[in-house]
């Protein structure tokens, strides 16, 4: 029940930001101008070469803090695959579906567990939004003159509270299962390794944020390097409402908004979204595509899970 009161109000919200996006189509939609600014960057190969090497890196810089949390002799290029499939199928599918490709192709390694490798995919998401969320808050503090870092302590030592309550609820109600995972954050975390992961993890969404900047800076709108890593990680944060393939809808409706914040321009923002979306589509279907071909036998684990109706329906 309490599964399908959260799906409920995913979709719900979900669903106010895809109308959201179809009224801001139907306000500031300019076939000409789209195809104008996306003719402009093709014409500049080099700046989407550095852009998708510097998306690309932001991938590398997870897949190492993914092996460091892990710390089995695996290949990286194993992690990198992980996550190129999971941002693929994240592409293609309505919902998200993609950690569970991330579990698969790790389990599939003889040095971990099925169990191990659901906890790393876990910590690891877990570990992304907070930062996203950090960085979000950071913004909502400069550019909402409403928010003051009082709300921003308040709501940051409620999460933590939140979480230790949690913790120490699943010690009580499941201590075997809790001890387990435990341990296994324990031993990473109490080590040096966490300093490498960490970091890993923040400079990967200060180089995921290299599309919004590159893609503002060729629409006309000049953002400062912060400002594109807030847009950037409010975005991805509102993606946890997706209901269609790549987010398509909810990313163009967050990202508008956040840039109308920085720069009164619907049109541009709008622009904005519509085309680095389209950028982050193409690299998405690029690397999957490319994994694929390199790994055949991935296509089994990525058609398995797109045909699952229960994992469509959570």
């Amino acid at each position: 029940m309490k599964n399908k009161y959260v799906t409920f109000i995913t979709r719900a919200i979900g669903g106010i930001l895809v109308v959201l996006f179809i009224l801001l189509t139907y306000r500031y939609f300019d076939g000409n101008r789209l195809l104008h600014h996306f003719s402009s960057m093709m014409k500049q190969p080099d700046k989407l070469l550095m852009m998708a090497a510097v998306y690309g890196a932001s991938f590398w810089l997870r897949a190492l803090a993914w092996k460091w949390y892990v710390r089995r002799n695996i290949p990286l290029e194993v992690y990198m695959n992980g996550l190129f499939l999971s941002l693929f199928v994240n592409h293609l599918a309505p919902i998200k579906i993609g950690d569970l490709v991330r579990v698969g192709v790790l389990a599939k390694q003889r040095e971990v567990s099925v169990d191990e490798a659901i906890h790393s995919v876990a910590v690891l998401r877990m570990l992304d939004m907070f930062v996203l969320l950090l960085f979000s808050f950071i913004g909502v503090y400069f550019y909402f003159e409403t928010f003051s870092f009082k709300n921003f302590l308040f709501i940051l030592l409620g999460a933590c509270a939140i979480g230790i309550c949690s913790i120490v609820l699943l010690v009580k109600w499941k201590p075997s299962f809790a001890q387990k995972h435990l341990n296994m954050a324990r031993q990473v975390w109490t080590g040096g390794a966490a300093y490498k992961m960490i970091g890993a993890v923040f400079l990967s969404w200060l180089c995921e944020a290299i599309v919004v900047f590159e893609v503002a800076k060729m629409a006309g709108l000049s953002l400062s390097a912060f400002e594109a890593v807030w847009v950037n990680s409010l975005t991805v944060a509102g993606q946890l409402f997706q209901i269609a393939p790549g987010g398509l809808a909810t990313y163009e409706a967050v990202m508008a908004f956040a840039l109308t914040t920085i720069h009164p321009s619907w049109d541009k923002a709008y622009t904005i979204a519509v085309l680095s979306h389209a950028f982050k589509f193409m690299f998405s279907y690029a690397v999957g595509i490319f994994v694929l071909l390199k790994h055949p036998r991935e296509v089994l684990l990525v058609r398995s899970l797109l045909k699952k109706k229960e994992v469509r329906e959570r």
